[in-house]
C-alpha cells in the first residue's frame, strides 16, 4: 500500500507539472525513459553452490527523472519501475520492485523560510551476514525501504553580529521486512552562530530535540546541547573546542545513556582546495574523534572522514552513507565549469555517458531496531583524464549495540539474538570507465567486503566484479553488454554461493 501510495505521488508530480503555465515550467525538465534487458544468470538467487539453478530474466524498466535548477527552487528526483519475467518460475522470485531518489530544497520567503525535502525507495541488506547482491531481480537478503524526510527552517542574520536557524524535521522509515519497525521521528534543531563582527574568536550554540516512535521499542526522547568556540590564529589555522550534554532515552544494558560531552581540535585551510579538521574528546559513551580532510586539484579529489556518534538503521537510511559520485565529479569541475547549475547539467550528462555508479557504498545498512555506537573511517578519490574517470573508496565500520537485545527478536531469530551486538565491516570498490570513442564506453567495477560479528564469532565475505561496454546508437538510444560475478561465503549456513551473468539492454531516452 505504501509503495502504491509512493508511485501515485511520483506520477500525480508530474501530471502537474505538466498542467503548470510554460512559464511555470520553463525551468522544469521531465524525461522519461525505458529500458529492457534480457539476463541469463546461472544463480539469480544467490544459493549455496550445491542448490544453484540458471534462468533467463527478462526485465522492463519504465522511468522518469524531474529536475529543476531555478533560484527559488532546485529538485532532483529519478523513478524507476522494474518488471520481471522468469523462464524458471520459483516462490521466491521477484515480480516487480522499484527505486526513487528524490530531493527538493526550496526559499519560499525569500531570505527568511527554506526547505529541504528528500524521498527514497531502495533495496536494502537485512543483514551483514548473507549473499550481497545489487542487481535488481535479487530478493536473496534483501527488503525494499521506503523513507522521505521534508524539514522546513527559518534563517536569519542579525547584521555582522550573528546568524540564527531554527529547523522542524519530519521523517518516516518504512519496510517490507515486518521484523523492521515503521518508526517516524519529529526533531527540532536551534542553532546561533557569530557573524564576521567575530573574526579572531567566534562562537557558535546548537540544541537538538528528536522524538522517536516505532511499533516495537517504547518512545524515545532524545536531546543535546553543544557550544562551540573558534579562535583563529591567522586566515589559515583555527584552534576550536566544544562542550556539551547528550541525553538518549533508549533502554541500555546497565551503561549510561546521557552525560557532558568535550572536545579540543583544529582547523586548517591553506586554500579553497584543500580543508582539514581535527579533534579529539569524550562523550558518555568514552573517547570520541573526528577528521575531515579534503583535497582537490585540477584532476583529482581526495576525501577522508572519520566520526563517531550513536546512530540506528533508520538514521542510516535518511542519511545513507555512500560516496556521492555526482559530489566528487562536482568538484573537480568546480575550477573548469565555475557556474553551479551548468556544473550539475554537465555532471549528470557525464555519468549518463560512461555509465557511472550514482553512488558507492561504503556500508551495508543491515537491519536492526536498536541503538548503537558507530564508528567509521571512510577514504575516497576522483580522477580523471581525457578519457578515463576513475573513482575509488575504502572503509571501515564499528557498531556496538547500546540497547536492548529483544528488540531485534523478529529479525534474527532463535540461536542468533547477540549477532549483532558488535560488528566489524571493513569494504572497498573501484569503478574505472574509459571513453573507446564518441559513442562508446567501457567500465569496470570490482567490490570486496567483509563482515565480521565480535560477539558470534562468524565473518563472511563477498565479492563482485562487473564489466560492460555502453554504446549510444543515437541521441536517445543506448546499448550495453555486461559480464558480471558475484560471489562470497554463508556464514551463518557454512557455505559459499557465485553467481555468473550476462546481461544485455537497450535504453531509451523521451
Amino acid at each position: 500500500m505504501a509503495e502504491r501510495r509512493t508511485r501515485c505521488a511520483a506520477l500525480g508530480s508530474v501530471l502537474l507539472l505538466a498542467l503548470l503555465p510554460s512559464a511555470v515550467r520553463a525551468a522544469w525538465q521531465v524525461k522519461p525513459s525505458v529500458e529492457v534487458r534480457e539476463t541469463w544468470s546461472d544463480n539469480p538467487d544467490l544459493r549455496s553452490d550445491n542448490d544453484k539453478r540458471s534462468q533467463f530474466i527478462t526485465s522492463v524498466s519504465p522511468g522518469i527523472a524531474v529536475t529543476n535548477e531555478s533560484p527559488r527552487l532546485q529538485v532532483s528526483a529519478s523513478y524507476q519501475l522494474n518488471a520481471f519475467a522468469y523462464s524458471d518460475e520459483r516462490a521466491n522470485n521477484q515480480r516487480l520492485n522499484s527505486s526513487l531518489n528524490a530531493s527538493a530544497r526550496g526559499n519560499p520567503l525569500r531570505d527568511f523560510l527554506y526547505f529541504d525535502a528528500s524521498a527514497s525507495i531502495s533495496q536494502a541488506a537485512v543483514s551483514a551476514f548473507g549473499p550481497v547482491s545489487d542487481s535488481p531481480y535479487s530478493g536473496s537478503n534483501r527488503s525494499e525501504v521506503r523513507s522521505y524526510r521534508i524539514s522546513p527552517y527559518i534563517q536569519h542574520q542579525f547584521g555582522n553580529f550573528a546568524t540564527t536557524q531554527l529547523r522542524y524535521s519530519h521523517d518516516l522509515v518504512d519496510s517490507d521486512f515486518a521484523g523492521l519497525a515503521r518508526s517516524q521521528a519529529d526533531t527540532i534543531d536551534l542553532a546561533i552562530n557569530s557573524g564576521p563582527t567575530f573574526r579572531t574568536l567566534g562562537w557558535g550554540l546548537q540544541l537538538n530535540r528528536e522524538n522517536v516512535e516505532d511499533g516495537l521499542a517504547p518512545k524515545s526522547i532524545n536531546s543535546s546541547a553543544l557550544a562551540s568556540l573558534r579562535y583563529a590564529l591567522n586566515r589559515q589555522f583555527s584552534l576550536t573546542g566544544t562542550g556539551g550534554y547528550d541525553k538518549f532515552d533508549y533502554e541500555g544494558m546497565g551503561e549510561e545513556t546521557k552525560g557532558a560531552s568535550w572536545s579540543l581540535g583544529f582547523s586548517y585551510e591553506p586554500s579553497a582546495r584543500t580543508s582539514l579538521r581535527m579533534s579529539a574528546g569524550r562523550r558518555y559513551y568514552g573517547n570520541s574523534y573526528f577528521l575531515a580532510a579534503t583535497h582537490r586539484s585540477r584532476n583529482t579529489v581526495w576525501s577522508i572522514n572519520y566520526s563517531d556518534d550513536v546512530s540506528t538503521s533508520r538514521s542510516n537510511f535518511l542519511l545513507p552513507s555512500a560516496v556521492d559520485t555526482a559530489s566528487m565529479l562536482n568538484q573537480m569541475y568546480q575550477a573548469t565549469i565555475p557556474d553551479p547549475v551548468q556544473r550539475a547539467l554537465f555532471v549528470q550528462a557525464y555519468i549518463r555517458a560512461l555509465n557511472l555508479p550514482r553512488s558507492i557504498p561504503n556500508a551495508i545498512n543491515y537491519f536492526s531496531n536498536r541503538y548503537s555506537l558507530q564508528r567509521q573511517l571512510n577514504a575516497s578519490m576522483a580522477w580523471r583524464s581525457s578519457r578515463t574517470t576513475a573513482v575509488a573508496n575504502l572503509y571501515k565500520t564499528r557498531r556496538e549495540a547500546l540497547s536492548l537485545v529483544r528488540y531485534d527478536s523478529a529479525l534474527l531469530g532463535p540461536g542468533q539474538q547477540n549477532l549483532n551486538d558488535d560488528t566489524d565491516q571493513t569494504g572497498m570498490s573501484v569503478n574505472v570507465s574509459y571513453r573507446l570513442s564518441a559513442r562508446t564506453s567501457a567500465a569496470l567495477s570490482a567490490n570486496a567486503s567483509r563482515s565480521k560479528s565480535l560477539s558470534g564469532n562468524l565473518s563472511d565475505n563477498s565479492r563482485q566484479f562487473r564489466l560492460y561496454v555502453t554504446r549510444s546508437f543515437q541521441q536517445r538510444l543506448a546499448g550495453t553488454l555486461e559480464v558480471r560475478r558475484n560471489s562470497g561465503s554463508l556464514g551463518l549456513q557454512n557455505g559459499s554461493y557465485a553467481e555468473n551473468a550476462v546481461s544485455t539492454s537497450l535504453s531509451m531516452n523521451f
